[in-house]
């Protein structure tokens, strides 16, 4: 993943800041890089896989607006759909979570507005994350996947004492 076209998507001042921290280490911390948050009001953090990083500078409201503004390319309205899921995608599979006020009709999100936070969200390969659970998931002895749903609280990545509940009574 190349981080500068990632940070495109942020305002001067965060760019700035972004770019300082990652010329040092740059590859280490790229790997183990999970989430850029924005939050209005709040400070920026960088969200590694065993730690987080709390920079002084706080977010504005306008920060996260022009945020929004680059990442739908200055066209909000063509990315309404997504925006209405509570994010969007972009280029490297990254995702960009969106928080605010939910605009609701027909029991259905249609708008989300007065967007306080965004959530950038890293993309990555992780070879051999599954290994372990892929003999609660795979029946090799009938050539069949069982019926299987994978349930963790947020912010759990690994769990090694997970049970696998037959549907068979």
């Amino acid at each position: 993943m190349l981080i500068s076209n990632l940070l495109t998507y942020f305002p001067e001042e965060i760019y700035q800041i972004l770019m300082n921290y990652f010329k040092d280490d740059t590859e280490e911390k790229i790997k183990t890089l999970e989430e850029i948050r924005l939050r209005a009001e709040k400070p920026l953090i960088l969200k590694f896989n065993k730690e987080e990083i709390i920079f002084k500078m706080n977010i504005s409201q306008e920060m996260i607006l022009q945020t929004l503004q680059k990442v739908c390319d200055n066209s909000i309205y063509t990315f309404q759909s997504q925006i209405r899921e509570g994010f969007i995608t972009v280029k490297g599979g990254h995702r960009i979570g969106i928080t605010g006020n939910c605009v609701i009709e027909d029991n259905k999100v249609s708008n989300i507005n007065y967007i306080s936070s965004l959530n950038f969200r890293i993309a990555k390969e992780i070879k051999g994350c599954s290994n372990k659970l892929l003999k609660y998931v795979l029946d090799l002895e009938n050539n069949n996947i069982y019926t299987t749903l994978i349930v963790s609280p947020p912010g759990v990545r690994e769990n090694n004492n997970f049970k696998r509940f037959d549907t068979k009574n």
